[in-house]
């Protein structure tokens, strides 16, 4: 069996520079094997050699492209640096007994989804003949999140006392989630139901 490899060079649109460190496309200094100063395009695939593994001690970098058309770095060991997401803790304390009708967390709403994904209240409550759980949600103001919380029929045992909410939120950013419409479910008086056709498949 016979095999033929054939080279085509062609008279491309810019320079290439060579140097014994690097090679250098639109640049006289590259500052690695290969670099291009300027716009690439690739009609076909690209390799990546081997990359190690990473050690428990290693940091892991994500690179992601912004809506103009930069890339930039996402460290995710800087804890105040820029991530595919957040989680962050509020500590509401002396409500009006155990009640947080409106807090704003000034997160923006236009770029960023929160969920309110856990919450607590550290005081005794009186139930009276009606038996209650937390009720906490996240939703949308003027633009930004904010968060409510409360035991519905229900009260701090002693009223002088003041307690704290604390509400546990995931923050990530609109760039890294798809954003699909609302979908309605009419039940039509029925405990059950199914969606017509499935949001991913």
């Amino acid at each position: 069996m016979k095999t033929t490899i054939l080279l085509f060079f062609y008279a491309l649109s810019f320079t290439a520079f060579s140097q014994t460190d690097g090679v250098g496309i639109g640049t006289t200094q590259p500052r690695a094997k290969l670099e291009v100063a300027g716009d690439a395009r690739l009609s076909e695939g690209i390799s990546i050699g081997i990359i190690d593994n990473l050690e428990d001690n290693d940091t892991s970098t994500f690179l992601i492209q912004e809506q103009s058309n930069k890339i930039k770095t996402l460290d995710v060991s800087n804890p105040t640096g820029a991530a595919l997401g957040y989680i962050q803790v509020y500590e509401i304390y002396n409500p009006n007994e155990d009640w947080v009708l409106d807090f704003d967390t000034r997160v923006n709403a236009n770029d960023f989804v929160l969920n309110a994904i856990s919450a607590s209240y550290d005081r005794e409550l009186d139930m009276g003949f009606n038996s209650t759980i937390p009720y906490y949600s996240a939703f949308i103001s003027n633009g930004t999140w904010h968060i409510t919380a409360d035991f519905p029929e229900a009260n701090n045992r002693n009223p002088a006392e003041l307690g704290t909410w604390t509400v546990t939120c995931l923050i990530y950013s609109k760039d890294l989630s798809k954003q699909f419409g609302r979908v309605e479910i009419p039940m039509a008086g029925n405990t059950t139901g199914a969606a017509a056709n499935p949001i991913v498949d």
